[in-house]
């Protein structure tokens, strides 16, 4: 079980990293909730994910996520990444697209159910975020 819990985990970045909206619903419960707590903001069930999905994709169209680690019981998965792309297109709740690249690092906790994403907890640094963006000062 351990070794197929990191190849969904391996499989389910590729998804992420093709913009396949439908390939990422394939690893998560009918019943997901996802959690970006960055935003504060969550959604519920497939359809709200592969919404926020698309949604992500519009607005940074060369998004990825590189994995730099991945921790797991039968239950639980951790991940750290580096998110990045360009924020071309406004993304909704957020600033203003500026067209500027970012890269920053984050971490997800992935609650599991019978082989499937059931919950997922999203930590990322929104502040560098922005100040890459040029939309918050830069530490002194």
């Amino acid at each position: 079980m351990p070794t197929d819990i990191k190849k969904m985990l391996l499989e389910e970045n590729a998804a992420w990293n093709s913009h396949d909206v439908e390939g990422i619903a394939s690893f998560y419960t009918e019943d997901c909730t996802k959690e970006d707590v960055a935003l504060g903001t969550g959604t519920r069930g497939k359809e709200e994910l592969n919404a926020l999905h698309r949604r992500v994709f519009a607005a940074i169209p060369d998004f990825t996520i590189k994995l730099t680690s991945c921790f797991h019981t039968d239950e639980w998965a951790a991940t750290e990444w580096f998110m990045s792309g360009t924020y071309s297109r406004q993304f909704p709740g957020m600033p203003p697209a500026t067209g500027r690249r970012f890269s920053v690092r984050g971490s997800t906790i992935m609650h599991l159910h019978r082989g499937r994403i059931r919950r997922v907890s999203d930590y990322w640094n929104f502040l560098s975020f922005l100040q890459q963006l040029g939309l918050a000062p830069e530490d002194p």
